[in-house]
């Protein structure tokens, strides 16, 4: 069903985070990372009835995405504005980001597999519809974090190159999907600029910046690491004085002679 096609792949923390929690429903229990939203001010079927009529699969599966987006680009606006302390924030992006890239890599995973290119009719294959979905909606979502909490998500980001070469092709996927378009298309572009994608134009300048963050991101980077540290060393110990109770062995008591 066409009503069922799209879903709220990184919303949830959102949700939680932002007070949203009325517009949780339920949770996916065979994928995880699916999260079915509900907003009780939308009804997808009556958006789906909306476009019905004698246009294409392909243009109806467009105006579906421009409606998703319009949710997803709210639920980021609500994250960017919210007066959460900033290692609340910086937690959840990191949460959102490391989430949203496991389900790209699936999503690719499965697409090359069935040999699926972007441009291709799309498939009345309800799996491998859903992948495509999971890709569009996935790369929009962390183009909207890079460009709108831009410190925070490159903190995040530059430390895994394995994410760039998986971002380059996701944003690549989507380009030539025809899906992106206007607006949509824009992000594409400008997100590819702030990754490094592709060179920056003369003149380009993202307005979402703020170096202020770097300062707190930095010293919630260097207490993970201390934290981390800590435990790393009190296993060592604890392994080291297990080891020693080991090779000791059971004690002799002390020398007793017994008479037959």
């Amino acid at each position: 069903m066409w009503g069922r096609m799209f879903t709220k792949t990184t919303l949830l923390y959102l949700c939680i985070i932002c007070n949203l929690y009325n517009v949780l429903e339920s949770v996916d229990t065979d994928n995880k990372h699916v999260i079915e939203v509900v907003d009780e001010n939308t009804n997808v079927d009556e958006v789906v009835g909306k476009i019905q009529g004698e246009i294409s699969t392909f243009e109806r599966y467009v105006k579906l995405f421009e409606h998703n987006r319009a949710i997803q680009i709210d639920a980021v606006k609500s994250l960017q504005k919210s007066k959460m302390k900033h290692e609340q924030k910086y937690r959840l992006t990191q949460m959102m980001v490391t989430d949203l890239f496991k389900v790209l890599e699936q999503a690719k995973d499965n697409l090359t597999q069935w040999g699926y290119l972007p441009g291709d009719p799309m498939p009345d294959n309800d799996t491998v519809r859903d992948a495509i979905t999971k890709v569009f909606e996935n790369t929009a979502m962390f183009g909207d974090l890079i460009l709108r909490l831009p410190d925070m998500t490159h903190s995040i980001y530059d430390k895994n190159k394995h994410w760039e070469f998986l971002i380059g092709w996701a944003v690549w996927f989507s380009s030539e999907s025809r899906v992106f378009k206007g607006a949509h298309h824009t992000l594409l572009n400008l997100m590819s600029q702030e990754l490094g994608l592709i060179p920056k134009e003369e003149g380009f300048h993202n307005p979402f910046r703020d170096r202020e963050d770097i300062s707190v991101i930095d010293e919630i980077d260097k207490e993970l690491e201390s934290r981390k540290k800590k435990e790393h060393t009190a296993k060592i110990k604890k392994k080291s004085a297990e080891t020693k109770a080991k090779r000791k062995g059971p004690k002799l008591s002390g020398s007793r002679h017994t008479e037959l």
